[in-house]
């Protein structure tokens, strides 16, 4: 304070200065009561991107994480908001998106009682989907707090992080001692040991494979992937479930994405003699090809899930948990992509010959009415810029999406990494607003387009590069098609979405949008909607297309 004991700088000016000086310029939000005083007198100099509900708000900060690379900042209510976004939080969490999420907490006077709006133990409520949590201990530490919660999310394995902070420290007086500007590095580098055995290793296979992790490609190592399974002659897989493309689709070498399923993945892999994971786990599963019965089960004396016998699995990831619990015979703790580059010049070059196929010609779909879902992907194909970033959730379409649009080197891929329903949808709009430079294409049911939906407002707000293609089939299908034929006609109350007019909601919401029937109209429409300046959404109907492929 002065001597007059006016306050000189508050805490909300001090944290506006870390923010500038953390480059966090950019804020999603959704904010209630308890964040305003934040926003008095809101500076030029920050770009405040609103969101209608918290679950769409956190989705697109975490596509804008990604494609920045850099931490991203929320600000959502503390309690009920943070309920509200917690799917949101959970797939950020599983795809170690670095996220900063600010919630409002009520005045700290107020906390001896049960105040409306109060967060309840809020530094439990996220846990344990986020990295760390805190709250500080007195209005002058919400910047140092802030600070620290930044270089937490942003130090391997990335994730977000959460702090509470009562509405009424904004405007508390800040610590007279100005916070010092700082830079945290990892420490974390590859073992030149390490590297010299992977190399041995990889030299000495007489057929090795290598799986592509999502976080080769976050930490900048695609090239050098290409570049280490082209001097091998190795043939590159997907990670399962495969939230984030590092290898292209379209290259003689990739194999696939692999099913999230043990035995399907053991299947695929047994051809191998050494396998070598890089930035993934190793391996996220969905299910057991026994659990697919639903008839009664007794005990099970099953084995844990395991890889094939024959095979020698290493494993590289940045992720410490990951490590501990790996079905890989070794695995290193060290950033994957740095480990990708520098394994490069260790390996020996090998004749390029042909690998065997592991799979039948893809044919081309015909057009037909109602479209088919592979037409309209084979279409998209043709109209896609060369940069599009896709990002897509199609749980009962997701192999005609990879067969019908192998993904180029220059594009690149998201999609969901823990399950939970609507990133992709939000996530195209964050990524959009941090890349205008390139087009976003998000490909999502109709079904898993409601967890976000209110995206499609701030994307129209923001004018937001991004294309909307909703194979709509007028269903939950892959709840259908996970029972049987008398019990799905039982049940069709739980997965029928007939009546759904994506188009309408979109223009309601302030998007453009046209709704597509016939294959006549397809191809028009979508060279428009991807040239569109600015969002614009396509609602195509399409038949069922009967019981998912893996």
């Amino acid at each position: 304070m002065t001597v007059d004991g006016t306050i000189s700088r508050t805490v909300r000016e001090a944290t506006l200065e870390l923010f500038r000086d953390l480059g966090m310029t950019t804020i999603f939000s959704n904010p209630s009561h308890t964040e305003m005083k934040l926003f008095e007198s809101w500076p030029d100099d920050m770009r405040f991107v609103m969101g209608l509900q918290e679950a769409a708000v956190v989705s697109m900060a975490d596509g804008y994480a990604q494609g920045t690379g850099r931490p991203a900042l929320v600000i959502i209510n503390g309690g009920p908001g943070l309920g509200n976004a917690m799917g949101s939080v959970y797939t950020a969490a599983s795809a170690h998106t670095p996220m900063v999420i600010l919630g409002g907490q009520q005045a700290r006077k107020m906390l001896l009682g049960e105040p409306f709006l109060n967060a309840r133990e809020a530094t439990s409520l996220p846990h344990p989907y986020i990295k760390w949590s805190g709250e500080p201990a007195r209005p002058q530490d919400v910047p140092a707090v802030l600070a620290k919660a930044y270089h937490i999310a942003a130090q391997p394995p990335q994730g977000p992080v959460f702090v509470a902070v009562p509405e009424d420290d904004w405007v508390r007086p800040a610590s007279p001692t100005p916070l010092p500007s700082r830079t945290v590095e990892t420490a974390v580098i590859p073992d030149p040991a390490v590297l010299a055995r992977l190399a041995d290793v990889l030299n000495a296979a007489e057929r090795p494979g290598l799986v592509a992790g999502p976080t080769v490609d976050a930490q900048g190592a695609r090239q050098d992937l290409i570049r280490l399974a082209e001097r091998l002659n190795a043939r590159v897989w997907g990670s399962p479930v495969w939230p984030r493309s590092s290898f292209p689709e379209n290259h003689p070498l990739f194999g696939g994405v692999l099913p999230p399923i043990p035995e399907m993945v053991a299947q695929r892999l047994a051809e191998h003699d050494v396998v070598v994971v890089f930035g993934s786990p190793m391996f996220t599963l969905f299910t057991t090809a026994d659990l697919f019965s639903m008839a009664p089960a007794g005990a099970d004396l099953s084995d844990q899930p395991a890889m094939p016998e024959g095979t020698d699995f290493y494993h590289v990831t940045d992720n410490p948990e990951a490590a501990a619990w790996s079905m890989a015979g070794s695995s290193f703790v060290c950033p994957p992509g740095p480990a990708v580059q520098q394994l490069v010049p260790l390996v020996r070059e090998r004749e390029r010959t042909p690998l065997p196929p592991v799979r039948e010609p893809i044919p081309i779909p015909s057009p037909s009415e109602p479209l088919t879902q592979a037409y309209l992907f084979h279409l998209l194909s043709q109209e896609l810029p060369e940069d599009a970033a896709l990002f897509e959730e199609l749980p009962i379409a997701r192999a005609d999406f990879h067969e019908q649009i192998p993904l180029g080197p220059d594009n690149g891929y998201f999609a969901t990494a823990s399950g939970a329903l609507g990133f992709p949808f939000a996530g195209a709009v964050g990524y959009a607003i941090a890349r205008p430079d390139r087009r976003a294409v998000a490909v999502m049911g109709e079904g898993s387009a409601q967890y976000t939906l209110h995206a499609l407002w701030t994307a129209a707000q923001q004018q937001a590069p991004v294309t909307f293609v909703i194979p709509n089939n007028s269903g939950y299908l892959s709840l259908k098609y996970y029972l049987g034929e008398e019990s799905q006609q039982a049940w069709q109350v739980g997965w029928d979405l007939s009546g759904v007019d994506m188009a309408a909601l979109a223009r309601g919401f302030g998007c453009p949008a046209e709704r597509v029937e016939s294959p006549d109209q397809l191809q028009e429409a979508l060279k428009s909607a991807l040239n569109a300046d600015g969002p614009m959404l396509l609602d195509v109907v399409v038949q069922d297309p009967g019981l998912f492929r893996l």
